[in-house]
């Protein structure tokens, strides 16, 4: 204290994180995007330019130059299926505000029906997309090491954008390189091991994606909160953690296997990099699909029709099942006598169901 005066501080005030607020005289907040342990993100209007962008504001928690990093692999490239970083600055109060793509239909997330799943077509498009944005970070010796269908996004064009480089892993050489943190759901055998990453690993989190995509969002969070994280990496290690019997009948066992495959716990047992993986699901071609419709029915739905069952338990050999499909262009609902039965077990009953749900996928209904 110098003459009964407090000395003035010359630490820099922080920049509050609001709407209004505006760093660098460029970029004026307008609307949270969202949130995690790194920070935040914003869209928000680069004054300079005119141009809306979504803003990544990183906290002061780690080191510059490691949060920098995430700016310099995304401004790197140009890809139709890779979200771009345009420019990074550092704030007075040690923040790292990151300028990228801004798309504002959002994640793939957004499009999943009331039971949290994408349908077939929608959700191997995703996946097709990202490989090819996959393939191009590995053709250049990055390991994005963070897929996950949060970090998929929707570009203006419906392509999909695969984001957030924030832990990706750079080899010199293409050889496994040690992660500074992964995603927990998706951690990979290698990975808890202390083995690194590599691109097999990434292979290893777009399965899981896939899965999560095609079954349902949360299923592997369910799972994680059952088992516990020692019983959860165990299974996952053990390939025990999804099992055939995990897919509902209207995801075609071709996918299954894809899925299974890119999962192996032995890296060498999965496929062996983008390229192969997508050109997999490239030959898988199904008529039909499955979805909820607005009462959260299940529904089928091919080129020309719509299908819907009705499943009547009514005592222990007393079932009934009954497959419905309705004409899209006139309308009209015709009962599916292939399908149809009464009198049945619940067992037989529940077995008809699986057949007519798989027959609507492979486009066999009569």
């Amino acid at each position: 204290m110098v003459g009964g005066q407090e000395p003035m501080s010359l630490a820099p005030l922080a920049l509050p994180i609001t709407n209004g607020t505006t760093f660098y005289n460029k970029y004026r907040l307008m609307q949270p995007i969202g949130r995690g342990a790194f920070g935040e993100v914003w869209l928000a209007q680069d004054q300079a330019v005119n141009h809306q962008y979504a803003i990544k504001i990183l906290n002061s928690g780690i080191g510059i130059d490691q949060r920098l990093r995430e700016a310099q692999v995304g401004h790197a490239f140009t890809h139709n299926n890779l979200v771009r970083v345009h420019q990074a600055d550092v704030a007075t109060d040690g923040k790292v505000v990151i300028a990228m793509d801004y798309f504002p239909d959002g994640s793939i997330t957004t499009l999943a029906n009331p039971v949290n799943f994408l349908p077939l077509p929608m959700a191997l498009r995703t996946i097709i997309d990202m490989l090819q944005g996959l393939e191009h970070l590995h053709s250049h010796n990055f390991f994005h090491n963070d897929v996950k269908p949060q970090n998929i996004l929707r570009g203006q064009h419906g392509q999909a954008k695969l984001a957030d480089y924030g832990i990706v892993g750079i080899s010199p050489t293409g050889a496994p390189v040690q992660p500074s943190s992964w995603y927990v759901l998706h951690a990979a055998p290698e990975t808890v091991a202390g083995n690194g990453i590599e691109a097999r690993t990434d292979i290893f989190q777009t399965g899981l994606t896939l899965f999560r995509l095609l079954v349902g969002l949360g299923t592997l969070e369910a799972k994680f909160h059952s088992l516990g994280l020692a019983a959860y990496a165990d299974a996952l290690v053990k390939g025990k953690l999804i099992t055939r019997t995990d897919f509902p009948a209207y995801i075609p066992n071709a996918v299954c296997r894809a899925v299974l495959t890119s999962i192996d716990p032995d890296p060498t047992r999965r496929f062996q990099s983008a390229l192969e993986m997508r050109r997999a699901l490239e030959k898988l071609s199904f008529p039909g699909h499955w979805t909820l419709d607005v009462s959260g029915g299940l529904t089928g739905v091919d080129a020309k029709h719509t299908y819907r069952f009705e499943h009547v338990v009514a005592g222990c050999a007393n079932a009934s099942f009954t497959a419905f499909k309705r004409n899209s262009a006139s309308g009209r609902e015709t009962r599916v006598s292939q399908f149809t039965e009464k009198n049945l077990t619940n067992a037989g009953a529940t077995k008809l169901e699986t057949s007519f749900i798989k027959a609507v996928v492979e486009g066999i209904v009569t």
